[in-house]
């Protein structure tokens, strides 16, 4: 069976340092605050969280399992819902600011969930999501810089 959904790559530059952006995106809790789509974040364990999230087809509640914390990288895993996972990678610059990459794979799990994602846009509909979640991080990283 052939898999539908997509990977999304892109970055911001981010006027913060980045210890302190990614200490905000490692915490997946602040993941409702930031990323477009996500209306809660649930801690279910040890580096296990529920997420509720808009998507194409509805919303759905995929579980993450968080594989990697460190002081530049987050990266999990969905347990749930959807196959693949996703990383953020935030960089220091050579200006006290940072650049914030993200990298996401995914695909709904079940041929029926994921043809139907297919056909509405999905990777459309995640890229579109992950660029405006990345400028509402800078705009909350950049603010509670100045403010």
């Amino acid at each position: 069976m052939t898999k539908h959904g997509g990977s999304v790559n892109i970055e911001q530059r981010i006027e913060a340092p980045a210890d302190r952006v990614a200490l905000y995106v490692g915490n997946f809790r602040n993941a409702k605050e930031w990323m477009v789509g996500v209306e809660s974040a649930e801690k279910t364990g040890e580096d296990a969280y529920r997420l509720a999230l808009e998507s194409p087809v509805g919303k759905l509640r995929p579980d993450v399992l968080v594989l990697e914390h460190g002081s530049e990288r987050v990266r999990w895993t969905y347990t749930s819902t959807v196959e693949g996972g996703g990383e953020v990678v935030v960089s220091p610059d050579t200006n006290g600011g940072c650049i914030v990459s993200y990298t996401g794979d995914f695909h709904l799990k079940g041929r029926f969930l994921d043809r139907a994602a297919r056909a509405v846009g999905a990777e459309h509909f995640a890229r579109r999501n992950g660029e405006r979640s990345l400028l509402r991080l800078k705009h909350l990283m950049e603010a509670r810089r100045y403010g």
